[in-house]
């Protein structure tokens, strides 16, 4: 059963109490890494991780603790590729053990989870090009409908 944790729960699971799982939090999913301890526990080489969101960091390829944050808005599509393949390594090797959430949380929902979508294969600038054409075309849909309901007039011809 997965748990919803503040970030300041997350902080609890920062590998210093040796009683504790060690959790670390990607993209808001928070994983067991307590069979890693050595590496993300108090003096491994990955501790800046412990107990926090962690997606800019693992992005970016830098373990520092300024950079633990869930911030990818300036990563290129290298980065993304790269936090891709990091999470598609913690999917197979840790635990999924919860959600980061509320109030103080460095992560939230995505958009797509606020608005129940699902992700598309299909890139944003197509995406959005799609939704521009259909916008447009109930435009033009609507005033040819105004144009229609507009009375004719009896002496103009339009027949050639």
């Amino acid at each position: 059963m997965e748990r919803i944790l503040t970030a300041q729960e997350l902080k609890e699971y920062d590998g210093a109490d040796p009683t504790k799982p060690v959790y670390i939090a990607v993209k808001g999913t928070v994983y067991d890494v307590s069979t890693s301890r050595e590496f993300y526990g108090v003096g491994g080489p990955y501790e800046a991780f412990a107990g926090r969101e962690c997606a800019r960091a693992l992005a970016i390829m830098k373990v520092d603790p300024s950079e633990c944050n869930q911030n990818l808005t300036d990563c290129s599509e290298k980065q993304l590729k790269t936090l891709d393949d990091w999470i598609a390594k913690f999917n197979t090797k840790y635990p999924v053990v919860g959600k980061l959430r509320g109030k103080g949380a460095e992560v939230d929902m995505s958009p797509q989870e606020l608005l129940g979508l699902r992700d598309t294969p299909f890139p944003t600038s197509v995406v959005v090009t799609l939704v521009v054409v259909l916008l447009l075309t109930c435009i033009g849909a609507y005033v040819l409908y105004i144009d229609m309901q507009e009375p004719q007039d009896p002496n103009v011809h339009t027949e050639l």
